[in-house]
């Protein structure tokens, strides 16, 4: 599909109340669209990528407590990484050929992972906004692997408190009666 036909399938998406993950997608692009964005009640704790001999085949985010879809082409070597409590993706640099060739994740508590080789054409991705973090993975996928990959940005959940809330009730003696 040529880059016109591509952004008028993407906005004609986005005008229909498809995917809102219609963001800026990194790589030549082609074959079935993936998103792990439109699950944004749960902060992302983990990160699977399977890597081939010499591509990513498939990407998995760890939402709260649980594994989301493996999302891509089957196959490949796993690798897993688990953030920390507290802990946030806030950068990734991605490798393209025809297809996704590797990434380093960048994090909150200066830990970078390196998933497939940094070789081809490098891009970096990261938050426009200070305090932002990676949220969502979405891009599109053929048989052999992942041929465009972007990244969605937003502010951490608020974490629920466990404290009861306090209340006060003044006393009569505190309250000079």
């Amino acid at each position: 599909m040529c880059q016109p036909q591509a952004m008028l399938l993407l906005l004609t998406l986005a005008l229909l109340g498809g995917p809102t993950w219609a963001g800026k997608m990194y790589g030549p692009g082609g074959g079935k669209y993936f998103t792990t964005t439109e699950a944004y009640d749960h902060e992302i704790t983990g990160l699977r990528v399977s890597v081939g001999l010499l591509l990513v085949k498939s990407v998995q985010v760890k939402l709260g407590d649980t594994w989301d879809v493996k999302q891509g082409a089957s196959g490949g070597n796993t690798q897993e990484v688990t953030l920390q409590p507290g802990e946030y993706i806030t950068k990734v640099f991605v490798a393209f050929q025809a297809f996704l060739r590797g990434m380093v994740v960048y994090t909150s508590k200066d830990r970078t992972f390196y998933f497939g080789k940094l070789d081809g054409q490098i891009f970096s991705a990261y938050p426009s906004q200070e305090g932002q973090v990676l949220v969502g993975i979405y891009g599109q996928y053929g048989l052999l692997g992942i041929k465009s990959i972007g990244f969605e940005w937003n502010y951490p959940l608020e974490e629920p408190t466990t404290e009861p809330p306090v209340s006060f009730t003044p006393s009569k003696a505190s309250s000079g009666l």
